[in-house]
């Protein structure tokens, strides 16, 4: 089997990676979800935001030492499939996959926000731009698509910083007497609904095999990515709650507030910039990230060779393309994608099960390389980490999970068919070839020797 490793290069250094991280965390959800928490929290929902984030952490510390431990393109199908077995990461990565569809729903949600400002297209309309242009950004190669990332984060971390700023000089702090209206028991509700904004970090070990000194920078990157993120929207919720009474912005979004102590032209931005371009560095973020595990599987041979087929720059413009097609097709014929955007959304948090368990097989797999990890707990840490993750992940999927409609429940239930049905049916296909697809899904060679 062909496995081009050598065709990748390590082009991502501490800012890119940080730049792709915050953009995967920042989303259009610190918008509609700081009202939801100020209903459960009061004027205490900033301290939410901090304890979130510390929270997201914690609950993604295994993720970050396997990411220090053993970097690699690919991470989640790559540490499944050597650490977990050749099923197991199969399972994963067709659960990616089904989770793909998201890209649809960040396009849409892109479209609801430029819409109003610049009705010229619809809200489809916008989707289908924003789609494309991420689409063609990366397939110039991951330099470009981080550049672009880059540009994208700073311009929304600019929209963040002037909210609160022109929320500053007319802070009242009679608004935060008392500050824990609803008691711990809200807080404590706030903190779990806000760890879901503050999350995603951890998604850029996916990156290692492209990123210099990797196990150095990817643990720094999302920890400092995290926390950045939460400095930028604690401020952004001290704002909302301390211009206007809390009770006003109970389920309301950030714009309410915005209106008290925005100019036009500010509030503009607000939406464009901040909303709107939250949106697309997680579109981008997702371009970046998911080919990697799809490019390994097919150097695996679990996928075709063919799908991942690097060009000129470097980019797996096959698996892009596919991704770009996932995007744009039910925003082109209009579908409504409500239903299995939430179906994505908890296909997305499961191979977390599988990549925790993953995670507790490496000091016995590879004792060395993880004897010179940058976090390296003892046995009982690291299976403390362990249980207190999975069940965090167990806690995100029945709050996700809660009311599924018939559709969504067939729709996942036909990808778990799907994603743990391929790999016998592959490993047969390639029997007959005269390839034990087991034994190649097991090889540790693309580890490499360390950083």
């Amino acid at each position: 089997m062909s496995r081009p490793e050598e065709e990748l290069s390590r082009v991502l250094g501490f800012r890119d990676l940080l730049f792709i991280a915050m953009g995967q965390i920042i989303g259009a959800g610190v918008v509609a979800l700081t009202g939801v928490a100020i209903g459960m929290t009061g004027p205490a929902v900033f301290l939410a935001y901090v304890l979130a984030a510390l929270l997201s952490l914690a609950v993604s510390l295994p993720i970050v030492i396997a990411g220090g431990t053993l970097p690699t393109v690919g991470a989640y199908y790559v540490w499944c499939s050597r650490l977990g077995g050749a099923w197991m990461g199969s399972g994963v990565l067709m659960l990616i996959l089904l989770a793909s569809i998201s890209l649809a729903l960040y396009g849409s949600s892109f479209g609801l926000y430029l819409n109003p400002i610049l009705p010229l297209l619809s809200v489809n309309g916008w989707g289908i731009v924003i789609v494309i242009g991420l689409f063609v950004a990366n397939l110039f190669g991951l330099q470009i698509a981080a550049g672009v990332q880059s540009f994208m984060v700073l311009v929304l971390l600019s929209a963040l910083a002037i909210y609160a700023g022109f929320a500053a000089p007319e802070l009242d702090a009679a608004r935060f007497d008392p500050l824990f209206p609803n008691g711990w028991t809200g807080f404590a509700s706030a903190v779990l609904l806000l760890k879901f904004a503050t999350g995603g970090a951890h998604l850029v070990v996916g990156l290692g095999g492209e990123t210099k000194d990797a196990a150095r920078t990817i643990p720094c990157v999302i920890v400092s990515a995290t926390l950045l993120v939460a400095l930028f929207y604690g401020c952004v919720a001290l704002a909302a709650v301390g211009v206007v009474p809390w009770q006003e912005m109970v389920d309301q979004p950030l714009t309410v507030a915005g209106r008290a102590f925005l100019p036009g032209w500010a509030m503009t931005y607000f939406l464009v910039g901040g909303a709107g371009i939250a949106i697309g560095t997680t579109l981008n973020a997702q371009f970046i990230q998911l080919p990697r595990n799809f490019m390994v599987a097919a150097w695996d041979g679990l996928l075709p060779p063919w799908v991942g087929q690097l060009n000129r720059h470097g980019a797996p413009w096959v698996i892009l393309s596919a991704m770009g097609i996932i995007g744009l097709v039910p925003l082109v014929a209009g579908l409504d994608i409500s239903a299995i955007a939430r179906a994505s959304t908890i296909a997305a948090t499961l191979p977390a099960f599988f990549v925790y368990w993953a995670v507790t097989r490496i000091p016995g797999a590879y004792p060395e390389r993880y004897a010179q990890s940058l976090l390296r707990p003892g046995p009982v840490g690291l299976w403390g980490l362990f249980a207190f993750s999975e069940a965090m992940a167990l806690l995100g999927v029945v709050l996700l999970g809660r009311d599924l409609s018939p559709g969504v429940i067939v729709w996942l239930s036909v990808g778990a068919v799907v994603a743990f049905g391929w790999y016998p049916l592959r490993r047969w296909i390639m029997a007959r070839r005269g390839v034990d697809l087991g034994a190649v899904m097991r090889d540790p060679g693309i580890f490499g020797s360390g950083d």
